[in-house]
């Protein structure tokens, strides 16, 4: 192990790198993104100053792997789960429609009444039990199963 790690020639690092990254990849968790980076790095170093001294190689992956996972992993971490944050209602269909603002297609009567949204009529329900003429602009504040829940808006 000792005489591989002796002639083991500077993209070895960048090969290591790339199957990091094809981990981090498959996972999404960062725990392997850090590592990755710091074997590019240690790549770079290596075509030069550190040609051949595979201990202070190790050394300084071990080192940089750590320094980023300390500090760049609470930059990164907050920035991932907004972006994931941003898509709440993806496989919720229902709350897609909250806060959207529909016409009444049929005048509502005794607080029900039936609204367009897209290309569909929906049965529709105010929340508090107000009337709406047809034509009116409402606002969609809740769903419950094929029914809208609307305010006036």
């Amino acid at each position: 192990m000792v005489e591989f790690l002796e002639t083991m020639p500077f993209w070895y690092w960048f090969v290591f790198a790339v199957i990091l990254l094809i981990v981090e990849i498959s996972t999404g968790t960062t725990y392997f993104l850090w590592p990755a980076a710091a074997a590019v790095i240690v790549g770079f170093a290596d075509l030069w100053p550190l040609d051949g001294a595979w201990r202070m190689q190790l050394l300084i992956f071990g080192v940089i792997t750590v320094l980023l996972t300390i500090v760049a992993t609470p930059k990164v971490k907050p920035w991932l789960h907004k972006s994931q944050a941003d898509h709440l209602t993806l496989n919720e269909r229902g709350a897609q429609k909250i806060g959207k603002r529909v016409k009444v297609d049929e005048a509502f009567s005794a607080g029900e009444g039936r609204v367009r949204y897209g290309d569909t009529v929906w049965l529709a329900a105010s929340k508090d039990g107000a009337n709406f003429e047809k034509g009116a602009e409402v606002e969609i504040v809740g769903v419950d199963g094929a029914k809208l829940y609307v305010k006036a808006v």
